[in-house]
C-alpha cells in the first residue's frame, strides 16, 4: 500500500526550535504519560536524511515536511521557533523525491510579501503547500491581511494547512484553534484548498462539518495517535458519515510516525472488536496515500520506497 504521511515537522531542537518550545511541545510524552502509538522522544528524526531512513524502516513512501516561524509572538527568552523555508528546501532536494516541502509564511507581518514567498516556494522550490499556525502565531485566519495569501494559493492550486485544535504550548491562543474560524475563509475563497490539521481535535465534529460545507476542504489525522485505536476508528467512521473518503488525509506528527499508519491499516480489526461496520478497503487506501497523491501531485511510479 502506498503511504503518504501528510504531517511531519522538520527543525533541529536547540537550533531551529528552542529548548523551551521543544519541551512545551513534548511535555505530553515526558510528563503526562500519553501512551498510544508514540516513540520515545529521544528517537525523533527532524532532518531529511534520518527521516528517509525511518520511512524505509517502517513502510512510508512519502512525507510532507513542514516549515514554520512563530518568532513574532515569542518573548526573547523563548525563541526560536523558526524552521526556514530554505532549510526545508535543502532537506527536500536531498531526499530523492521522498519528501515534499510545505512552506510557511507570516501574512500578518507582510501580507503581500507572504503571497510572493508562497509563489516563489512553489515556482522555484517545487513546494506543494503552505502551513499556517494561527494559534501559535496569534492571528485570526479570517483576518483580511491573509487575503493576498489565500488568493495566491487559490491561483496556484496548492493547499494551505492550518494548525487547528489542541496544543500543549501554554502561550498558544486557544481562541484561534477552532475549526469554525475557517468556514468564512472557505466561503470567501471557494477555490482555496485547505487541510484542517489534527481534525481540529477536540473540535473534531466541528471540523467535520466545516469540511462538509466547503468542497475544497480536507482534514488530516495527525497527532490523533495520542488516543486509543477505538477512538481513532470512531473519528474516521464519523467523518465518513458526513464527508466523502476523498477528503481525509493520513498524517502522524513526528513521535507517531513509527506506528500510527499501521494502526490505520489495521483499523478494521478495531471495528470487529467493538462490533462496528468495517471501513471500505478503498477508503483506507485513499486515506493512507491516494488522497495525498492527488492533492500534492505525487508520482507514485517514482516517489516510493522501491525507487529510493
Amino acid at each position: 500500500m502506498f503511504v503518504v504521511d501528510n504531517h511531519i515537522h522538520l527543525g533541529q531542537p536547540g537550533v531551529h526550535v528552542s529548548d523551551y518550545i521543544y519541551k512545551q511541545l513534548r511535555k505530553n510524552w515526558t510528563e503526562r504519560g500519553f501512551r498510544y502509538h508514540s516513540a520515545e522522544v529521544a528517537t525523533e528524526r527532524r532532518d531529511g536524511a534520518l527521516l528517509v531512513e525511518v520511512m524505509d524502516d517502517v513502510g512510508i513512501d512519502v512525507c510532507c515536511v513542514l516549515a514554520g516561524n512563530w518568532n513574532r509572538v515569542l518573548p526573547p527568552e523563548q525563541r526560536p521557533y523558526n524552521v526556514p523555508n530554505a532549510f526545508v528546501a535543502d532537506q527536500v532536494r536531498a531526499s530523492n523525491g521522498r519528501l515534499i516541502g510545505i512552506c510557511s509564511v507570516d501574512p500578518i507581518i507582510d501580507p503581500w510579501g507572504a503571497a510572493e514567498e508562497l509563489e516563489r516556494c512553489v515556482r522555484d522550490l517545487d513546494f506543494r503547500g503552505c502551513k499556517l499556525y494561527p494559534t501559535y502565531a496569534h492571528f485570526d485566519p479570517r483576518d483580511k491581511a491573509c487575503d493576498p495569501l489565500y488568493e495566491a494559493a487559490s491561483a496556484l492550486g496548492v493547499p494551505i494547512h492550518f494548525h487547528m485544535g489542541f496544543t500543549p504550548v501554554c502561550g498558544a491562543d486557544m481562541k484561534m484553534q477552532q475549526p469554525w474560524l475557517l468556514d468564512e475563509v472557505g466561503q470567501r475563497f471557494p477555490k482555496l484548498k485547505v487541510v484542517i490539521c489534527h481534525m481540529g481535535y477536540p473540535y473534531a465534529e466541528e471540523a467535520m462539518g466545516v469540511v462538509a460545507r466547503n468542497p475544497n476542504f480536507h482534514a488530516d489525522l495527525s497527532a490523533l495517535g495520542f488516543y486509543h485505536p477505538r477512538k481513532v476508528y470512531q473519528l474516521i467512521h464519523d467523518f465518513g458519515c458526513v464527508n466523502s473518503w476523498e477528503r481525509l488525509l493520513y498524517g502522524s506528527e513526528n513521535p507517531f510516525m513509527w506506528t500510527f499508519h499501521k494502526t490505520i491499516m489495521g483499523i478494521n480489526d478495531v471495528a470487529r472488536e467493538i462490533g462496528m461496520p468495517p471501513l471500505p478497503q478503498e477508503a483506507i487506501e485513499l486515506i493512507l496515500g491516494g488522497n495525498a497523491t492527488r492533492l500534492y501531485r505525487i508520482d507514485q511510479t517514482r516517489q516510493r520506497r522501491s525507487a529510493a
